[in-house]
């Protein structure tokens, strides 16, 4: 598995199946949690920065479990989704985890407050298609973009998937692309494929 990358002074990624970004300063945050299996490898390299119970904000770009699979171990961090991701969440969790969502993470899930338009220095953006309830973060000051499964490095994300809406995926990806090729943000990617 791989390990973590600082990207500058307080900003790392923590590479795996799925990216975790944590960002130290100003609050402790992360965005997404990797899967569950990724789960001894994702608090190890966090604990080698910062404790676990310091982190306050949870940020989740899309519920799948291999983003939210590790939500239970923030447990003094406040959790955010996008509402309709939520709202499908409440309906059918089962898309998501592709079969029963673990107790522990479902109960985290459902304490997860809907996005403002912006919290922290995060701009929220949605981006429908891979889901629903996809969302990016848009890092003004660092110019950096968190795509969750939107945009990958190399490729989009399946929309294949029950709680998918492939109609949506082209302006979503629109929206992405111009920040990445015209406005110079540097793509964070859910995944580096």
């Amino acid at each position: 598995m791989n390990s973590i990358k600082k990207i500058a002074e307080d900003f790392y990624k923590i590479s795996g199946d799925s990216n975790v970004y944590l960002y130290t300063k100003p609050l402790p945050m992360v965005i997404d949690t990797s899967a569950p299996e990724a789960k001894a490898h994702i608090k190890e390299q966090i604990e080698s920065i910062i404790p676990l119970e310091r982190i306050e904000l949870l940020l989740l770009t899309h519920l799948h479990y291999d983003h939210c699979g590790n939500a239970e171990l923030f447990s003094n961090a406040k959790i955010y989704a996008s509402s309709e991701e939520l709202e499908d969440f409440k309906k059918t969790p089962e898309y998501f985890f592709f079969g029963k969502v673990p107790k522990e993470i479902n109960e985290s899930i459902k304490k997860a407050n809907p996005f403002p338009k912006k919290i922290q220095d995060l701009e929220v953006l949605e981006v429908p298609g891979h889901t629903k309830g996809s969302i990016a973060l848009l890092d003004k000051k660092r110019k950096l973009l968190f795509s969750g499964d939107t945009l990958f490095q190399n490729g989009i994300g399946r929309t294949d998937f029950p709680n998918s809406v492939p109609e949506k995926m082209d302006d979503s990806l629109q929206k992405l692309l111009n920040l990445v090729k015209e406005d110079g943000y540097e793509l964070m990617p859910g995944h580096d494929y």
